[in-house]
């Protein structure tokens, strides 16, 4: 594995575009989803990824990647293959540990989630929208 400066900023350039080219995709789904679905659809699509995007915004763009490229650098620089390769089998299977049981606890408790996310007026008066 490189990690020279040239590879570094490559990699960072690739990963930067490809996040604009995400959001940019992603407004242009929402519009389309607007422009398109009535307001029951368009409610329902948005409780159904307040979840999933909080828990995108807090893991895969806050606080466990600014914790994890740190240490996965270290350990590219200073530990040896064998034990970059066991620090990387050890974190995917406590985060997919972790993501089970997310998913597990979204699954059990779905209607106490929906009525926690869709608290407005909107839903409340409208009672097929929780379906």
């Amino acid at each position: 594995m490189s990690t020279s400066p040239r590879h570094l900023f490559k990699s960072t350039v690739v990963v930067s575009l490809s996040t604009l080219l995400s959001r940019i995709f992603g407004f242009v789904r929402d519009m389309l989803i607007f422009r398109y679905f009535d307001k029951t659809a368009t409610d329902a699509f948005i409780v159904a990824f307040r979840l999933p995007n909080l828990l995108r915004t807090l893991l895969g763009e806050g606080a466990l990647s600014v914790s994890f490229i740190p240490v996965f650098t270290q350990y590219l620089r200073n530990k040896s293959e064998e034990e970059t390769s066991e620090f990387i089998g050890v974190c995917f299977t406590y985060l997919s540990l972790f993501l089970l049981f997310i998913i597990g606890i979204g699954v059990y408790f779905a209607p106490e989630l929906t009525r926690l996310l869709a608290f407005g007026p909107g839903f409340r008066d409208v009672g097929y929208k929780y379906d």
